[in-house]
């Protein structure tokens, strides 16, 4: 698939996906007010927030003011004073919450308390944010009611209400027990079409969320408005619901699905929400059995690691779970173009080379004189594989299943989101935990139809196709 003559930049010197954001904000949708970061104008963050992970947990009455004093600014020299209150905790880790106060996005080091309790911050970030809809947005198939006229497109399914899907998932939830776990880190879950209104899901227990919430957790979690229905109300793309369809039929339907809202539906995610997820996985008593592997098509832009971040990553492979990440997409930084994630950092993508258990993906498309190329972002030394998607460089709408009838044909999905979650796949059915980076590659270099192509775009050149036309 040729690419149209190149569109001037969005705004020159500034990320695509920034001024996405940006101008969500302007038009008056719910989104956070954001800016680039001062001191790596790549990363996105919110306005006058800061995620902090406090040595012990605050008491109610220390979480109104507490006065803040820190190192901030381009040359972190300059003292930043912040009066801040916590706006959101996480229930899995009290010590983990989000604080608002003018310029607390500053804060960048040594931070200190200088009124309040005598606490200390043990590791503190700006609240990232991450845009999910780069690239190519194809609009899911629409479901049309069954008294409605015309051409059934896809054909009418049965109501997808949460307390109908719910006494579907507990009555069967014994038959799937011996089904692996795949977490699904995204926007969601709606059950309204044909590849996800049967598919199996794991069954929580209705216990409270890490023994803190009034809702009980049956399914999984919305982590952006803390309920116990991870409902994917992206409209646009109904992203998560995609992801959870394709790796449930490349399972064979034989996975349990995790669903955990941490996008909202714009398809933005913010670093807190995530990392409250990231508490619940690793939560002692959280879930009654820990899934596998995660898929996080999603993705932060920052010349450096986040030291926040970067210390869950051991945690969650401590854990045995392989968080397998998509490599970000054709536009996100460039109008047009992809990166090297060699110059044009992404994380946890770039965790690759360091922990066994990330593992990062884009897509490749076959061409009739190079044999493959890639089509989103790529780098020899972090993205660990290319999943083959035909000649178009895009995939099969994963909503609808292929056998409807009638036949109708629809448009097929593009980027190294739907990518992904057939390398989740590939990975689940390889039976084995994350333990070394040799070992990885010897999983990686074993799976059944992998080939070595683009070796100067993808670790070790390991490509899977998936789709052939």
């Amino acid at each position: 698939m040729s690419h149209s003559q190149e569109k001037p930049m969005l705004n020159p010197g500034r990320p695509n996906f920034h001024v996405k954001v940006k101008r969500l904000y302007e038009k008056g949708e719910l989104v956070p007010d954001t800016v680039p970061d001062e001191i790596d104008p790549r990363r996105l963050v919110v306005r006058n927030q800061l995620v902090a992970l406090f040595e012990k947990p605050l008491e109610v009455d220390q979480e109104k003011t507490l006065s803040l004093v820190g190192v901030g600014g381009r040359d972190k020299r300059e003292v930043v004073i912040s009066e801040a209150r916590v706006i959101k905790r996480s229930h899995c880790n009290p010590n983990l919450v989000l604080l608002e106060g003018n310029n607390a996005h500053l804060l960048t080091e040594d931070i200190k308390i200088t009124s309040g309790p005598t606490l200390d911050i043990v590791k503190s970030s700006a609240n990232d944010v991450h845009y999910s809809e780069g690239g190519t947005i194809t609009p899911p198939p629409k479901i049309l009611d069954s008294s409605g006229p015309g051409n059934p497109n896809p054909p009418r399914i049965k109501p997808a209400l949460f307390d109908f899907q719910l006494r579907r998932i507990i009555r069967d939830s014994s038959a799937w027990q011996d089904f692996p776990i795949v977490g699904i880190m995204d926007t969601g879950i709606d059950f309204s079409y044909p590849n996800t209104e049967s598919i199996p899901i794991q069954f929580n227990g209705g216990k409270p969320l890490c023994r803190k919430t009034i809702e009980p957790d049956f399914i999984g979690w919305d982590f952006v408005h803390d309920q116990n229905y991870p409902y994917d109300d992206n409209d646009r793309s109904k992203h998560g619901s995609r992801i959870a369809a394709i790796i449930s039929r490349q399972m064979e339907h034989k996975v349990r699905i995790l669903p955990l809202k941490v996008i909202d539906k714009y398809g933005i995610g913010q670093l807190f929400d995530i990392l409250c997820c990231f508490e619940y996985l690793l939560h002692s008593d959280s879930l009654p059995q820990k899934p596998v592997a995660i898929n996080a098509s999603w993705g932060f832009y920052q010349s450096t690691e986040d030291k926040l971040l970067s210390s869950y990553i051991p945690r969650l492979q401590d854990a045995g779970i392989w968080l397998v990440n998509a490599a970000g997409n054709e536009g996100d930084v460039k109008n047009n173009k992809t990166v090297d994630l060699g110059d044009e950092r992404r994380w946890p993508s770039c965790y690759s080379d360091q922990f066994a258990s990330v593992v990062t993906v884009t897509t490749v498309k076959r061409t009739p004189l190079l044999g493959f190329e890639t089509v989103e972002n790529f780098s020899k030394r972090f993205v660990n594989m290319g999943i083959g998607s035909g000649n178009d460089g895009k995939f099969i709408e994963p909503l609808v299943s292929e056998d409807n009838s009638p036949p109708v044909t629809f448009p097929p999905v593009k980027g190294s989101s739907f990518a992904t979650p057939f390398a989740v796949a590939q990975i689940v059915k390889c039976n084995q935990r994350p333990t070394t980076i040799p070992e990885r590659l010897r999983m990686l270099t074993s799976i059944p139809g992998r080939i070595t192509a683009l070796t100067e775009r993808i670790d070790q050149g390991t490509v899977v196709p998936v789709e052939t036309n």
